[in-house]
């Protein structure tokens, strides 16, 4: 491709899902699954996929680039081209947007070839919306592809996935992450780019976001925050009224849970720390880990922002003060394997 550069090269470790696809193309199914982590690189890995089965000139089972197809494409005005995901102010995608999808799919191709729709976050339609969408994947109009991407595959029932052919991504190894990351960020550090890689779970693309936004200058601050906390010399309260002004006040949560397991892995793999950190700490340390996860929760079931920060905040503050059990305000919603 000359026009742009294919996304398995421009991100190294999608190659692998490149040449599997690569092998599907001489027998193409009519849906395709594809899960992942966010920030590797699978929106762009989609893009590919569509102007490949586009392409007029597809002799090596990539786009040419050149054709009028591709230029359709790469404009973005291919009219047999369709994108369906949440609308900006909407938790779900809703049953009338799949009816619309459905509607246009049922119309002859613009270009004679296949129409292709690919439905980011397939985990956001609701029941209605998912029903609606299995009936075309058991039932689809001709020469039609479905491309369905997803960050969380266990919320999709079981229906949807036993109808599509599934294409599964996960994250490079960590040296190869940090190989990577740091060619795109030469200016930044080992020690930068591995703390960029830990809070952005291996993604190597958000990690790279992450460095180039500036994100580590909030990540240090959070850090002092803390240590002001503990010292006296700020309250909870006023820390957390500063995280608030974040450009995404929600990576405190990811910032809190980073912590726990660098606090258990610091006991585990190191001898001389698992003398020096009791048991009741650690256990603490694990039910704090549960806490911020439960927090992160209600934080996106649109509780009061401030005070469920403000209360995860107190609880590091607790169990840094003293050995006693946690009594944690974020009780998870299943106890015992079963729903509370």
């Amino acid at each position: 491709m000359s026009a742009t550069q294919l996304a398995s090269i421009r991100y190294p470790w999608l190659n692998p899902q490149w040449q599997q696809w690569q092998q599907l193309l001489g027998r193409l199914g009519h849906a395709y699954l594809l899960s992942g982590p966010q920030g590797i690189g699978i929106e762009a890995f989609i893009k590919d996929v569509a102007q490949s089965v586009f392409c007029k000139n597809n002799q090596t089972g990539q786009a040419c680039g050149q054709c009028s197809s591709c230029h359709l494409f790469l404009t973005q005005q291919h009219p047999d081209y369709y994108q369906l995901a949440r609308l900006e102010d909407k938790k779900e995608i809703s049953v009338d947007q799949v009816r619309n999808l459905i509607n246009k799919l049922n119309e002859t191709s613009h270009q004679g070839g296949y129409k292709i729709t690919w439905i980011e976050g397939v985990e956001y339609l609701n029941q209605s919306a998912f029903n609606a969408l299995l009936k075309s994947l058991e039932e689809p109009a001709e020469n039609t592809l479905f491309l369905l991407t997803t960050h969380q595959i266990d919320r999709l029932p079981a229906t949807i996935k036993s109808r599509c052919q599934q294409l599964n991504f996960t994250p490079p190894a960590i040296p190869d992450a940090v190989e990577w990351v740091h060619s795109q960020a030469p200016q930044a550090d080992e020690a930068l780019v591995k703390r960029a890689l830990r809070l952005n779970w291996g993604a190597p693309i958000q990690a790279l976001n992450w460095i180039e936004t500036g994100l580590f200058d909030e990540d240090s601050q959070w850090r002092n925050d803390l240590k002001q906390i503990q010292t006296g010399r700020k309250t909870a309260s006023q820390a957390v009224g500063e995280w608030l002004k974040f450009k995404q006040p929600e990576r405190v949560f990811d910032y809190f849970y980073q912590w726990t397991v660098s606090a258990v892995r610091s006991v585990m793999y190191n001898p001389q720390e698992q003398q020096n950190v009791s048991d009741a700490q650690v256990q603490n340390w694990l039910r704090f880990q549960q806490a911020v996860l439960t927090a992160k929760q209600n934080w996106l079931a649109n509780a009061n922002k401030e005070l469920v920060l403000e209360s995860l905040c107190l609880e590091w503050l607790s169990i840094q003060q003293s050995e006693e059990p946690l009594e944690t305000v974020f009780k998870s919603r299943i106890q015992k394997g079963k729903l509370a």
